[in-house]
Parts: structure tokens; sequence; C-alpha cells
């Protein structure tokens, strides 16, 4: 139910009568020994040193089994931490913050200074997204999916990567919870346009971090309207809103699950404060656990009673009983709203509950100094209440001229920073991936059996006669033993080893004018290797007329079909086989392309659409291939190839590069989804996709 920029409405916490049970039995754990506590505080209120040593699990990844999350050795996993604000919401407001996304990473996966969160969970909200006034509900959709790619490769890119280096799991949490129905009645039916959104983040989203064990994926933030205010196990309207909700919902379970594995937490209608629904019926699929929020004005937390279902739907029917819990958002703070709270009368209690059971998992929210309630404050700040302004459509002021800022942890009996932190402390080492797995040195690497993941986003840098420069992201490693090197094979053979923390390679002595198959593997400290990522490279023609100028001897198969190959004016070819029939193009920074010496020249910035027709029975091939080369390489990741019933980047379509020399890149149609059988065929190329850059087409053709 969390509203970072104002205290919520009272509709949000509408109650039904209260029922007063009683306790909720003894904890699973002693909670908070007082000193362990004295030992949280003697670290200091201060953040300390930023970037300093990572209290680091492994982080494998996690599956359910029954109502327990485990990890692949079946050792039973019990994960807690902090919730950030939003990353890019940090990052745009640092100099009045104190600090960036990556940076509140740091702070608080420092072991030096008394943190072990095992778990962040980072909220990704469509405001920051789409750039919308803070505070506000966006409409729907709320951004597009340039957007969106900018958001991801500017601010969650960054984060995702920081959370694997430092050892902790990585929530990624669709944040949105204002101001918008999921449904338009608590009959339906269900607000499509909406369900449209998710659907287009998660399919952007999931395949993007589905090799990265480290990351869960939260669905949805909290469904508002129509709540479900009374126990779905024995009210039959709420178990109607329970099951409009799955026609909702599930579609974008599935969308996730068609591209990743990754362990999905579900929320609830009313601000996911009912994950007993999960009771009634859970939703398809494997690996899914269920959210809850809570704070200490709702009527649960009023009685201190959080199993009682009937109390205005807001407890949780011993649901972890059946199925993994995450309280992914409680906290407390006295002055805060509805937040309204202390340790004494809600947090201390509400610590005891979490413990319970080894199935629940929490997230406390959050560890911010503006979101409330919040478990810092910026005491270099001259008015630490005042606003930290509209990013998107106003001014930032600046409280801190040289990042980072320290931020100083709030205490006492109206506060919760301290009570988290000790809290943690005192939790490190229960429920550990791979704990009891075995004995040895300490270090994991004797019992490491996991390998590292597979290098991602491998491409082709340069080329020159004789090398090709590629370059990858990091790899993680959750076995233990961390991450090593980088194996570079040439076709499939060994060229040379590069250490972990280097992400790029020249491979050298190779033949001109020749393709080749470049893989990069990932190496941990006890020998795993990962699967190979591979990127096709083919070196420069030679100058062979010694004109100082490559010689483009690339032939054309004489049995290929060429739909264009440029060398007409403008665009239309006199090639006995050239179907010349360039139907347009138009928005290039060039106006519509212009031909220059036999190549379509194509200037764009985030604009541009280009079509060429074939409108002729092409069964008979089984491959698109575009001779193309690019200002900068690697172009292939800014634009969209549609043919066939197939719309998507060139660069998911294909394992070959874009050079900054002419080469060919391959589109096989089986894999790439086309139908060459489909009426009426062209292909089309846009531009919108928040690129810049120049094309030069040699020749389109199908192989």
């Amino acid at each position: 139910m969390t509203d970072p920029d104002r205290p919520p409405t009272g509709d949000r916490v509408a109650s039904l009568t209260n029922r007063v049970t009683s306790g909720d039995g003894q904890s699973r754990r002693a909670f908070l020994k007082s000193s362990v506590l004295t030992g949280a505080l003697a670290f200091g209120v201060g953040t300390g040193a930023l970037g300093g040593a990572s209290a680091a699990i492994p982080t494998p990844p996690l599956h359910r089994d029954g109502n327990l999350i485990k990890d692949p050795d079946g050792n039973t996993v019990t994960l807690r931490g902090v919730n950030i604000a939003d990353p890019k919401r940090i990052n745009e407001t640092a100099q009045a913050r104190g600090m960036t996304a990556t940076q509140v990473i740091d702070m608080l996966t420092d072991e030096s200074n008394g943190w072990y969160p095992r778990m962040i969970r980072v909220p990704v909200q469509p405001v920051d997204i789409g750039e919308y006034e803070p505070g506000s509900g966006p409409p729907v959709p709320a951004f597009n999916e340039s957007e969106l790619e900018s958001y991801l490769s500017n601010h969650l890119d960054e984060v995702v990567q920081r959370c694997a280096d430092r050892g902790v799991y990585c929530i990624i949490d669709y944040h949105r919870h204002r101001d918008v129905q999921w449904a338009e009645g608590q009959d339906g039916p269900v607000n499509t346009e909406l369900q449209d959104e998710v659907d287009m983040f998660w399919d952007t989203v999931a395949p993007r971090y589905a090799d990265q064990s480290h990351v869960l994926y939260e669905v949805y933030n909290e469904p508002t309207e129509p709540g479900m205010w009374e126990d779905p196990t024995t009210t039959q309207w709420v178990a109607d809103i329970w099951q409009l909700w799955l026609e909702m919902a599930q579609p974008w379970v599935d969308t996730i699950r068609s591209h990743a594995d990754n362990l999905i937490l579900m929320g609830s209608p009313s601000w996911s404060q009912s994950p007993e629904g999960a009771l009634v019926e859970e939703f398809d699929g494997e690996d899914i656990a269920y959210t809850f929020h809570i704070y200490p004005g709702h009527n649960s937390s009023q009685s201190q009673n959080w199993e009682d279902a009937s109390n205005n739907g807001e407890g949780v029917a011993g649901v972890y009983e059946q199925a993994p819990l995450f309280v992914t958002e409680f906290g407390w703070e006295e002055n805060a709203g509805q937040y309204i709270g202390g340790t004494d009368d809600f947090g201390t209690a509400f610590l005891d509950f979490l413990e319970k059971s080894e199935a629940i998992h929490w997230t406390a929210w959050c560890a911010d100094p503006v979101w409330r309630p919040v478990m810092f404050s910026r005491p270099f700040a001259e008015n630490a209440d005042d606003s930290i302004g509209d990013p998107y459509n106003g001014t930032v002021p600046e409280a801190c001229s040289e990042l980072p800022c320290e931020w100083e942890l709030t205490t006492g009996s109206g506060a919760m920073g301290d009570d988290i932190k000790a809290a943690l402390e005192q939790y490190r080492n229960d429920g550990i991936p791979g704990e009891g797995t075995g004995g040895g040195d300490g270090n994991g690497d004797d019992e490491d059996t996991t390998p590292p993941t597979a290098p991602t986003s491998l491409s082709v840098e340069s080329t020159t006669e004789t090398s090709v420069d590629v370059s990858w992201s990091a790899s993680t490693d959750s076995g233990g033993s961390g991450l090593d090197s980088y194996v570079v094979s040439v076709d499939g053979s060994e060229d040379q080893t590069v250490p972990a923390g280097t992400t790029s390679a020249t491979v050298d002595g190779l033949s001109a004018g020749t393709s080749y198959q470049i893989g990069v593997s990932a190496v941990d400290g006890a020998g795993n290797e990962s699967a190979a990522t591979t990127v096709a490279a083919t070196t420069s023609e030679s100058d062979d007329d010694g004109t100082g100028e490559d010689d483009d001897d690339e032939t054309t198969p004489a049995d290929a079909l060429v739909v264009n190959d440029y060398d007409g004016d403008p665009a239309w070819s006199s090639n006995q086989n050239d179907l010349g029939q360039w139907c347009g193009a138009g928005s290039f920074e060039n106006g519509s392309g212009e031909v220059d010496d036999g190549a379509l020249v194509l200037e764009y910035d985030n604009a541009g659409w280009f079509v060429e027709q074939i409108q002729q029975d092409i069964s008979d091939y089984s491959s698109l291939v575009i001779r193309v080369s690019g200002t900068t390489g690697g172009e292939e990741d800014d634009f969209l190839l549609d043919m066939g019933g197939t719309r998507d980047l060139l660069a998911n379509l294909t394992d070959d590069s874009i050079s900054t020399s002419a080469s060919n890149v391959t589109v096989g149609f089986e894999s790439a989804g086309i139908d060459p059988s489909a009426g009426g065929l062209s292909v089309r190329l846009n531009f919108w996709q928040g690129g810049s850059s120049t094309l030069e087409i040699e020749e389109i053709r199908l192989e």
C-alpha cells in the first residue's frame, strides 16, 4: 500500500468490524536479544564507507517445494531484506537524496558497517518509466517500449548487476499502486488496457534477466479496487473477486513463464493485503509465491493479529502453511500518517510474527530517507523534510554537491531503522542457500558444482582484416567459489582466457574476409564452466589492389533471390534477379534515405521506417540476408525487423552483429518465426527504438 510521496487515503484502509483473537503463539526463534541490538548500534548510525566488504551469500536459482523455498541442493531458504526507492528516481534526485542507486546498494550490503540483507526489493514505477509528476497515478499505458528500454538500460540493469556483485537476491517489483482500478467492479470486466501494459512490461523484462539466478519477479505491486475486504475462504463474493483477479493476472504469469524460470511473487486485490486468496485457488504455474503488505494503520495491526482474514480481509489465514509468503512491504514511523506507529506497539510484535515460520520471507519498507516510512534521514540537508523536487517536470534542489553523502539510520521507539538492521544481523546465517552441504576449507570451492551464468550481450565491436574485437556483459556465480575467468573460443576451439572483471577481448591471427563463430564462456573458482555464448563475426576484406580500401569480393550466391542491391538511381536496379520494389522510407534524418555508391544510406535518430516489397512465392528460401554496415557497430539493437508475422529487434532474431565494415547479417526464417508462405510479404525496418546512428545497406536477399 505504499505511496512514497503522500500519505495514503482513507479508502485504502476501509475496515469491517474488528475481531480481536488471541496472540500468534511462540516465535520460531527468540526475538532480537538485547546483546544483538546493542552490537548493531555499536556500528554507528551513519552509513560508513560505501562499497565496503559485502557479506555476500550464494544466490543460486530458487524453487518452491510445497510451502518452502529451496535451493538446488534441497536446502530450505528463508530470505530477509529491505526495499529501496525506484532506481531512476534515486538517480534523478541524487543531488538531493545524497546517493545514486548503486551507491545505495553498496551501503546496504556493507558488512563492515553491520549490514546483512539477503534480498533487496527494487520497485520499478510506471511514474518514473514514463516520467510523470511524482505522487501521480499515471494513465494507462504509462509508457512505450522505447521508454521502458531506456529505463532498463540506464537504471535497472546496473542495480540488478550490483545486487549480483554484492551477493544478494533482487526482487524486480512492477510498482503500480495508485488511481487505477484493475477491474471495473467486483463482477468485472477486467481492465484490458492495464492488462496489456503489464504484459508488455514483463514481455520485455522477463527474458532480459532470465539467466540471472539472483532475480525474482514481483508481478504487480498492489492491485487496488475491487478489494477483498473479507475472508475469501468463507465469503463467496470475496472468493469471486479472487477468481476475477486470476482472470486478470494469469496472462502475466504465462508471459513470464514463456521466457523465464525465475521465482514469481503474486500480489492480491486490496493493496496486496489478502494473500489468503491462494487458499481458494492458486495461480497456474510452477514456483509461484504470494505477497503480503501491512502497516500499523491497518485493522489487523491495531489488534496485532495478522492471521484473521475476517478482520477487513487483512489477515493471511495461515496461507504460509500451503505456499511461500513474501511480506515485501511493512514498516513503521511515528508521525507519518497512515504509517503511524512505533516499535513497541507494532514493530516488535510484527517482527516476531515474521519469524513464526521458515516459509515467511520479508523486505522492510523503506531503506530511503524520503519514501515513508523511512529508515534513514539526511543529515547533510539543511531541512531534511523538504521536498526533493520533481525531476521530470521541475527542478531538484542540491543538498549533496559531491556524491555520496552519508545517510543516518533512524533510531528510537518511533523509528524502524535500527530494528530492521539488528534483525538482519541476527538472522544473517539463517536460511542461507547452500547451508549444510558439506565441509571443506569453508570457501565453498570444494562443494561448488554450480556453473556461472553464461555471458550475455556478446557483440562484435570492430573488425580488421586479421582481428575481431568483442565485448560482453558480466556473468554471475551463485555457487560460492566466485567468478574466475572467461574462455574465448573461435569456431569451437579455445583461443584465450581473460580474468574475471574483464569483459572484452581481441581475437587476432585471423584470415581476411572470413566468417568466424566467436564464443565466450565463464569459469568459476571451482572449475565449473558455463555454456558458451556465441556471435558471428566476419573480418574485413583484404586490400589486394593497393588502393588503401578494402576490396569487397563478397559474392551473392547464384541461387539467391536479390530483393534489392541499390545499384540504381535512386533505388531500382537493372539486375535480372533484382526485384527492385523499394516501397518507401521516411522520417529519417536524411529524409527517405539516399543511395550512395551502391548502398542505401539511412540516418536515424529514434525515428524512421523503411519497406522492401517481395510479393511473390518465397517458400523455397529459408533465410533473409542483409549486407550492411553501421557507423559504430552494434546497430542490430536499434531497430525492429517486421516480416512474415514476426516483429522484434533484429538483435533478437539473429546471432550476427552489425560491424563498421560491410558484413552479412542472416535471419533464419524458422528460428525467427517468420512464415515465408504469408501473403504480401515485405521486409520492414522500424527505427523508433531510441537509437541514433547511420546504416549503409548494400543488399537485401533471400537464400
